[in-house]
């Protein structure tokens, strides 16, 4: 059988690499143990480069240190403190130190993971403009607008300049700081990566983020959760709260770095983001929500634990993180051995050449690889735990049908508990589908395992052999979202068809259930145990901004025709879009954490899972919550306002708000307003929050407008909760108005 060159490079890699000097590998992360391993084939000339390693190339990590000797180290090896967050700090790492800086006996763990990706699922969904009810991303009531809340929002693809960022009256312009991590202008920057903007009009002359023309997804992504709508119906929820943001590097980026930073764009530079957002909410004396609609699929909990960590020390009253789970949930991506059961396998399905899965397990582990030709198999290649020290690689070969793979177990320990992680990376000289089939199968009667893909290192089944159809879905939950300090969101869906600006129908996903979990919408538990997602938003189908620089550059593309309509400002065009994918849904979330946060700017995460455990909807009755599919339900942003407010439960008030009729008040008025033609007699019952009644009032036919009762005395901006009582269930529940 032909051995490949590139595959013998590739072992030869690994073989020098797992055997070089002055490498703690128990000490580094899985991506931080790969960067090691390739800068040591490079150096060794084991490998041939795209682009020389140069001296000062860095990889921007976590490092944990002990006796508060992070001064000491730092300055010993040459590294950059960017940041420190309880003993965590967020740290730049030549290359060439990775290695000796993990033998030093202070240094406890160095961490990072590859920057994420997207978790947009399918876009171009669109409808016309005066079609549509923005239910979904309609707001709580006129009392709550998001005003004194900062929403943080971390993402790829911003307009600057589009309209929806100002306030409605379009006289303010609501993003005071932005730190573009692409940006080349990094002369004086503290940071790693990029350099920020601050203040309105050094923002809005920058214009756009520099990926700006080939991504969209932020522009998109914030209008959801804080878009002013711009005169149209797609506002989003906290309408007036401030704007920070981060335009950070995600896959479909690369081609924008140079090849010698990709090391910079790491989990830990977004973990800067997170702190940029918070500490320009601090330097307001605001309370922040952030958001990102990102992820990436962790090699293990324990590759994350600084990351995690970190985060949970940046979170606290009035400071929150919300991520979306994912969109992996249209592939099988997990595979159980249960002890007594004598095998388990599944079949592999890469998109990429290189494969990596996760086992975690208590037991010895025997794992065997079949490549099959024809309904049998060609070559077989066992793996043997007993083979393998703690921290060590061993590297084997597996013949295919005409191609080589080399193959690598590694083995560690787990940071959490008696579990021991194995890494199964496979690579090939083309991507893995274009082979024959091959199998994974995890040997041992005594052995309980669990083995862990994602969506493009997958697993299938086939009727070759029906033994290795073992792989299952769920349990594939990305991070950060499946962090605990992380309110993580799920996608429901509600609207399946609409018609474009063209009148065009577009109808997606048509065999969906209506009102519950987007098929692809990842979901748990996670690898830790976690259930999770915590809560489901609406994320199919939502209408909010597009970038004009996105649009500018792919006018010919099927994605102009796909807008929902379009408004010119300033002598630009910008359009309103739709699109899919728990990206969406967790803006939502953030928009409505931001309306809590108005009303209480002191809640912490845990009081907000406990008001989302309190007042989300439960979209399959015969599932008890929380649940690793749905967490405690789809988010109901009025009744948690109404939790939040101490209100809901009260008897004489409803706990959800009229679907065609709603309320605003001014200058000692009350304003009804309604799509529905002429309104029957109703009557209004007008409550404080504590729920004292203070009027009733009496409206008759086809009134819209009545004077506040003199006798009802009420302070300017005050909060009270109006009940309209009416034998029309449309018009009929209850709504918070701000005097």
């Amino acid at each position: 059988m032909r051995h490949s060159g590139a595959v013998i490079a590739l072992l030869c890699m690994l073989m020098a690499a797992t055997g070089s000097l002055a490498t703690d590998y128990g000490k580094l992360s899985g991506y931080v143990g790969e960067v090691a391993k390739r800068h040591s084939a490079y150096s060794g000339r084991l490998l041939r480069q795209r682009t020389p390693v140069r001296s000062e190339t860095m990889l921007t990590a976590f490092l944990q240190v002990a006796d508060g000797r992070t001064a000491e180290v730092c300055r010993n090896y040459g590294l950059r403190h960017y940041a420190q967050i309880g003993d965590v700090s967020i740290v730049g790492i030549p290359l060439n130190a990775i290695g000796p800086l993990s033998e030093h006996q202070a240094v406890r763990r160095i961490e990072a993971s590859p920057s994420a990706r997207l978790t947009l699922d399918t876009t171009a969904i669109v409808v016309g403009a005066d079609k549509v009810q923005q239910g979904t991303l309609q707001t709580a009531g006129q009392a709550f607008t998001g005003k004194g809340v900062v929403v943080g929002l971390m993402d790829v693809g911003f307009d600057l300049t589009h309209p929806n960022f100002y306030d409605a009256a379009m006289e303010r312009y609501r993003i005071g700081a932005f730190w573009d991590q692409l940006s080349r202008d990094t002369v004086g920057s503290p940071f790693p990566v990029g350099r920020d903007y601050r203040g309105a009009d050094s923002v809005r002359a920058h214009q756009a983020s520099v990926d700006g023309q080939i991504q969209y997804h932020g522009t998109h992504t914030l209008g959801i959760a804080a878009g002013s709508g711009y005169g149209t119906g797609y506002r989003g929820i906290a309408y007036d709260a401030e704007l920070c943001l981060v335009s950070n590097a995600v896959n479909s980026d690369i081609e924008l770095i140079d090849s010698a930073d990709i090391e910079k764009y790491t989990s830990a530079v977004d973990a800067l983001g997170f702190k940029y957002i918070f500490d320009y909410a601090d330097s307001l004396g605001l309370p922040c929500v952030a958001s990102l609609s990102e992820g990436y699929s962790a090699y293990l909990d324990e590759d994350d634990v600084l990351y995690a960590y970190t985060l949970y020390n940046l979170i606290g009253p009035g400071r929150i993180i919300v991520a979306s789970a994912g969109n992996e949930s249209l592939k099988n991506t997990y595979l159980k051995k249960k002890a007594g059961q004598e095998e388990a396998g599944a079949f592999i399905s890469a998109s990429k050449d290189v494969a990596l899965y996760r086992v975690k397990t208590k037991s010895p582990l025997h794992v065997t690889l079949y490549s099959y030709s024809g309904d049998s198999p060609h070559d077989t290649l066992h793996f043997d735990s007993q083979r393998l020290a703690t921290d060590t690689l061993i590297v084997d070969t597996l013949f295919t049908a005409g191609d080589t793979l080399a193959v690598s177990m590694e083995r560690h320990p787990s940071t959490f508990g008696s579990d021991t992680i194995y890494l199964v990376t496979m690579m090939a000289n083309t991507e893995l589908y274009n082979l024959p089939p091959m199998a994974i199968v995890i040997n041992g009667e005594d052995c309980e395992a669990e083995l862990f893909g994602n969506s493009s290192c997958a697993l299938t089944k086939k009727d070759i052999d029906p033994r290795w159809n073992g792989a299952e879905n769920g349990h594939n939950v990305l991070a950060p979202g499946c962090f605990p300090s992380v309110i993580c969101v799920g996608a429901t869906i509600h609207r399946m068809g609409y018609f474009n600006h063209a009148d065009s129908l577009v109808v997606d996903f048509p065999d969906e259930e209506v009102g519950v979990r987007g098929r692809y919408s990842s979901y748990g538990p996670a690898i830790s145990g976690f259930d999770k997602p915590d809560v489901m938003a609406p994320g199919h189908n939502l209408i909010s901004s597009n970038s004009s620089f996105y649009l500018d550059a792919h006018q010919k593309a099927v994605n102009r025709t796909a807008n929902v309509a379009f408004y010119d400002y300033n002598g630009r065009t910008y359009s309103w879009m739709a699109a899919s994918g728990t990206s969406m849904a967790a803006p939502v979330v953030a928009g409505t954490i931001a309306l809590w946060l108005q009303a209480n700017p002191q809640l912490t995460t845990a009081e907000i899972r406990d008001i989302m455990s309190r007042t989300c909807r439960h979209p399959v009755d015969t599932l008890d919550y929380p649940n690793a599919e749905y967490g405690h339900g789809e988010i109901d942003a009025y009744r948690g306002l109404l939790d939040v407010l101490g209100v809901d439960g009260m008897d004489c008030i409803s706990g959800y708000q009229p679907r065609q009729l709603r309320m605003t008040a001014g200058e000692g008025w009350l304003h009804l307003h309604s799509d529905r033609g002429l309104l029957p007699p109703l009557r209004l019952r007008v409550y404080t929050l504590n729920g004292t009644l203070l009027t009733t009032i009496a409206i008759s036919e086809g009134q819209t407008t009545v004077a506040w009762p003199e006798t009802a005395a009420v302070s300017h901006g005050q909060v009270v909760v109006i009940q309209i009582d009416s034998s029309d269930a449309t018009l009929k529940g209850s709504q918070l108005v701000r005097l």
